[in-house]
């Protein structure tokens, strides 16, 4: 999210569609904006008028326009195919790993989560994966054979667009399905709330035809429930409810969400589209240790993607958890020692602690926080 927090709170919903929405050629997709700005809609407020530094997707550069439209199929999601998911069981809690340095052993871990875009590099004008196979890839992490690889397609936007650039040219897709992962999750491509909502729903488009793709090849994938404003959720319910095969959804509490008034809120969006769809969900929750009490119970599943035991165990600290707080203590080692056993320990602790007991109740904060 751009701009300054006041900013960010007056452009954030609730209140009314702008007054001028219902007359814009693209309503019927955008469904409108609702920030503390009632009588102007998104190009009212943020379209620059055509500046040429301007990097937005924005009709007020006409050929620009033409091209990004031509380049996703314009900004219908109707012409998007259903998606493949297989039904997995994911464990509560999936550690984010780097790297395989400073280990000498395979971790002991049912599932892990890999970074595609560490994955793949560009080699002699090519974008190819680095382990040509689904075991390459394990030992090159240094994990068991046999565990379950979900691959976290969320990062910064010079990975995302490098992946989009050669995705089809290299057959990135291909090359993933032969990588053998239980999940891909889809890539999140901004959705900024001072931009206008064109650029949202291109970036949206995006991921779904990532997601698209990399489903035709094979590969198993889930949506990340990328929204800012409430027409955005009431997009994702419809989606869910016309794709009834996607059980497995992901939301990225590592930017916006990470601000617990933001995060609580989007937690209710997701069970209330339980509701509306009529089917429970899994929730995956890409760096939101903080929500595991929040969610705990209230979802068909939940699983945390974080690479707290990771990182921690590279500066050789040890996980102590107090009570529903997360905290890490110095340990030491010889120089040069592999970190093995304190990455297995803080792992497995850690897992046991995202799998603790649930809230006797729902926190009233849960019931009472509009989105």
């Amino acid at each position: 999210m751009n701009g300054n927090s006041r900013l960010s709170l007056e452009l954030r919903p609730p209140g009314p569609v702008s007054v001028t929405c219902p007359q814009c050629f693209l309503f019927g997709q955008c469904g409108g904006i609702q920030n503390g700005r009632p009588l102007f809609n998104c190009f009212d407020q943020f379209c620059c008028g055509g500046n040429k530094k301007c990097d937005n997707v924005c009709p007020y550069k006409p050929e620009e326009f033409r091209r990004r439209m031509w380049e996703i199929g314009g900004l219908r999601f109707d012409n998007i195919p259903p998606l493949q998911q297989a039904q997995v069981g994911l464990p509560s809690y999936v550690p984010m790993l780097h790297h395989g340095s400073r280990r000498s052993d395979a971790l002991r871990a049912a599932c892990v989560a890999l970074d595609p875009y560490m994955i793949f590099g560009v080699r002699s004008g090519k974008y190819v994966a680095v382990p040509s196979d689904g075991l390459e890839l394990r030992r090159h992490f240094k994990v068991a054979d046999s565990s379950q690889v979900i691959l976290r397609g969320t990062a910064e936007d010079r990975f995302l667009e490098r992946y989009w650039s050669y995705r089809k040219t290299d057959d990135v897709a291909g090359q993933v399905a032969r990588l053998n992962v239980s999940l891909f999750i889809g890539p999140n491509y901004s959705h900024f709330l001072d931009v206008p909502r064109t650029d949202l729903l291109y970036n949206r488009k995006r991921q779904l035809l990532c997601l698209a793709e990399l489903s035709k090849a094979g590969v198993s994938v889930a949506p990340n429930l990328s929204a800012v404003m409430p027409a955005d959720w009431d997009f994702w319910s419809g989606f869910l409810r016309a794709n009834p095969q996607l059980v497995h959804v992901a939301i990225n509490f590592q930017t916006g969400y990470r601000n617990r008034t933001e995060g609580i809120k989007a937690i209710n969006r997701v069970l209330r589209i339980q509701d509306e769809i009529g089917r429970g969900l899994s929730l995956v929750l890409i760096g939101g240790g903080q929500y595991v009490r929040d969610v705990a119970g209230r979802f068909a599943s939940f699983t945390l993607i974080d690479s707290q035991p990771f990182q921690q165990s590279v500066y050789r600290k040890t996980f102590r958890p107090n009570g529903s707080h997360r905290a890490w203590e110095d340990s030491w080692t010889l120089d040069g020692q592999p970190i093995d056993d304190i990455m297995q320990r803080n792992i497995d602790a850690y897992s046991s602690w995202v799998a603790g007991p649930a809230p006797a109740e729902k926190p009233r904060r849960m019931q009472s926080a509009s989105a």
